[in-house]
Protein backbone atom coordinates (compact mmCIF):
# COMPACT_ATOMS: atom_id res chain seq x y z
CA UNK A 1 0.00 0.00 0.00
CA UNK A 2 1.21 3.33 -0.93
CA UNK A 3 2.12 5.72 2.14
CA UNK A 4 0.40 8.77 -0.21
CA UNK A 5 -3.27 6.45 -0.30
CA UNK A 6 -2.42 5.56 3.27
CA UNK A 7 -2.56 9.49 3.87
CA UNK A 8 -5.13 10.24 1.58
CA UNK A 9 -7.61 7.81 3.46
CA UNK A 10 -7.01 9.17 7.07
CA UNK A 11 -7.58 12.74 5.88
CA UNK A 12 -11.02 11.49 4.07
CA UNK A 13 -12.03 8.55 6.50
CA UNK A 14 -10.34 9.41 9.81
CA UNK A 15 -7.50 7.32 11.56
CA UNK A 16 -9.59 4.71 12.96
CA UNK A 17 -11.71 3.47 9.85
CA UNK A 18 -7.97 4.08 8.10
CA UNK A 19 -6.84 1.60 10.36
CA UNK A 20 -9.30 -1.04 10.10
CA UNK A 21 -9.19 -0.75 6.43
CA UNK A 22 -4.71 -1.50 6.70
CA UNK A 23 -5.47 -3.94 9.15
CA UNK A 24 -8.15 -6.13 6.96
CA UNK A 25 -5.03 -5.57 3.89
CA UNK A 26 -2.77 -6.79 6.51
CA UNK A 27 -4.41 -9.78 7.16
CA UNK A 28 -5.64 -10.34 3.67
CA UNK A 29 -2.43 -10.47 2.85
CA UNK A 30 -0.99 -12.79 5.31
CA UNK A 31 -3.78 -15.27 5.24
CA UNK A 32 -2.82 -15.61 1.30
CA UNK A 33 0.80 -16.42 2.16
CA UNK A 34 -0.24 -19.05 4.61
CA UNK A 35 -2.60 -20.69 1.90
CA UNK A 36 0.72 -20.78 -0.29
CA UNK A 37 2.57 -22.03 2.56
CA UNK A 38 0.17 -24.64 4.18
CA UNK A 39 0.32 -25.91 -0.15
CA UNK A 40 3.87 -26.21 -0.15
CA UNK A 41 3.86 -28.42 2.92
CA UNK A 42 0.67 -30.69 1.73
CA UNK A 43 3.23 -31.35 -1.69
CA UNK A 44 6.38 -32.32 0.39
CA UNK A 45 3.89 -35.03 2.85
CA UNK A 46 2.66 -36.31 -0.48
CA UNK A 47 6.10 -36.33 -2.12
CA UNK A 48 7.19 -38.65 1.25
CA UNK A 49 4.40 -40.45 1.08
CA UNK A 50 5.40 -41.72 -2.30
CA UNK A 51 8.95 -42.23 -1.43
CA UNK A 52 7.51 -44.26 1.40
CA UNK A 53 5.46 -46.38 -0.46
CA UNK A 54 8.15 -47.26 -3.11
CA UNK A 55 10.73 -48.29 -0.25
CA UNK A 56 8.14 -50.19 1.31
CA UNK A 57 7.35 -52.22 -1.72
CA UNK A 58 11.07 -52.51 -2.67
CA UNK A 59 11.65 -54.02 0.77
CA UNK A 60 8.21 -56.35 0.53
CA UNK A 61 10.19 -57.78 -3.01
CA UNK A 62 13.56 -58.06 -1.07
CA UNK A 63 11.95 -60.10 1.35
CA UNK A 64 9.96 -62.57 -0.93
CA UNK A 65 12.83 -63.56 -2.43
CA UNK A 66 14.77 -64.46 0.58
Amino acid sequence: MDANVFSQMIGNLGFPIACVIVMFWMWNKEREDHKAESDKWVEAIHNNTLVMEKLLERLDHEQERN
